[in-house]
Parts: structure tokens; C-alpha cells; sequence
């Protein structure tokens, strides 16, 4: 497996978790809330921006795998998409 292979898969891993942690939590996530039940937080200079899982919630966002309401992140209903 090459090294642009091994990203995909990562990628597609770190999405999958991401869902998975928003299907367990009906009522929606913040991104730091994301972060924080998954330990990808983002360190810049000692500080937290946490924009590991916020780069990928833009991407879940895109596919339709993920809604937002204000700042809580939801897994997408199935049910709504033909």
C-alpha cells in the first residue's frame, strides 16, 4: 500500500468515527465535543484548535453524511436520501 493509499484509508477510518460518534449522540456534538470522546485533538504551538476533526466534519458535510444546526454537528438521516 502506497503512502497516498495509507491517507485514504486513515481518512475513511477517521470519518467512519466520526459518524459513528454522532449516531451515539442523537441530541448533536460540537466539534470540540467530537474531539474530546475521540482524543484527535489538534495541537498548534501548545495550543487546542482541534481542526483535525473540523477538516473532516467539512468533508462529511459535503458528502451529506453530516448536518448542522448552529454549532452541534448530527449524523444525517438516512431516511431522507434517495
Amino acid at each position: 500500500m502506497d503512502s497516498k493509499e495509507k491517507a485514504q484509508k486513515g481518512l475513511a477510518l477517521l470519518k467512519e468515527a466520526i459518524v459513528e460518534c454522532l449516531e451515539a449522540h442523537p441530541d448533536g456534538l460540537r466539534n470540540v465535543d467530537i474531539a474530546d470522546k475521540l482524543d484527535i485533538h489538534s495541537d498548534y504551538l501548545g495550543k487546542n484548535y482541534d481542526y483535525l476533526p473540523w477538516s473532516v466534519l467539512g468533508l462529511l458535510l459535503n458528502e451529506e453524511k453530516v448536518q448542522r444546526r448552529g454549532q452541534r454537528y448530527f449524523a444525517a438521516d438516512d431516511s431522507s436520501k434517495s
